[in-house]
């Protein structure tokens, strides 16, 4: 087969790759660190792409895996990193990155909050199938799990955010001085950010 080389790669996929990036690490300056090294990455293994994924699937892979790794090496050395998710947030702001208002906003903060709670599989899993959206059969050949198995964590990453997006809404209505139930949509309901992401309900397939 045909290799893309580099320069059409990073040409016409430069600034997805710098957004998943900056997704996860939170600055600019540690975005464009990564997507050098991203694609440093890629041209080592450019000879050994098989085209069995899209490039763009190929290095969004390249790119999620770098970054989790960055960021739980940095949790060792620094203290900062996964274990910090309010520090993330705080300087992570996505406002430039997605319309404002886009429940993806909230979504991928929700998920990208949760990260450190998990596993390095169950990270890569979640970002691939909750911000990706990415079916589960896709999401389990990409990081070596079976479907059921994928499943399983799934599920207990969707609960656990649900639980964070309940306290989130409780907290909200305390500052604002209200009590009881919200008149608005729960964030635990159909118009959660999360809320079609029910690995019951999406991307399922049959189990083996």
């Amino acid at each position: 087969m045909v290799h893309p080389d580099l320069a059409s790669l990073y040409e016409r996929y430069g600034y997805a790759v710098y957004r998943r990036c900056r997704y996860l690490l939170g600055t600019d300056d540690e975005a464009w660190d990564a997507v050098q090294e991203v694609f440093l990455r890629a041209d080592a293994g450019l000879a050994r792409f098989e085209g069995r994924a899209s490039p763009r699937t190929w290095l969004d892979t390249i790119a999620t895996r770098h970054c989790l790794n960055v960021l739980r090496a940095g949790r060792v050395r620094g203290g900062r990193g996964l274990t910090d998710a309010a520090a993330l947030d705080e300087a992570g702001g996505l406002s430039d990155l997605y319309p404002a208002g886009d429940p993806a906003v909230v979504s991928a903060l929700t998920v990208r909050t949760l990260l450190s709670q998990f596993d390095s599989q169950t990270q890569e899993a979640a970002v691939f199938y909750f911000v990706d959206e990415l079916s589960q059969e896709d999401v389990a050949t990409r990081v070596g799990l079976s479907v059921p198995t994928l499943r399983k964590r799934l599920n207990a990453f969707l609960e656990r955010a649900r639980r964070h997006l309940a306290g989130t809404d409780l907290a909200q209505r305390r500052r604002d001085g209200s009590s009881g139930s919200s008149g608005g949509a729960s964030p635990l309901g159909g118009a959660s950010p999360l809320g079609g992401a029910d690995p019951a309900k999406r991307g399922g397939g049959a189990e083996q």
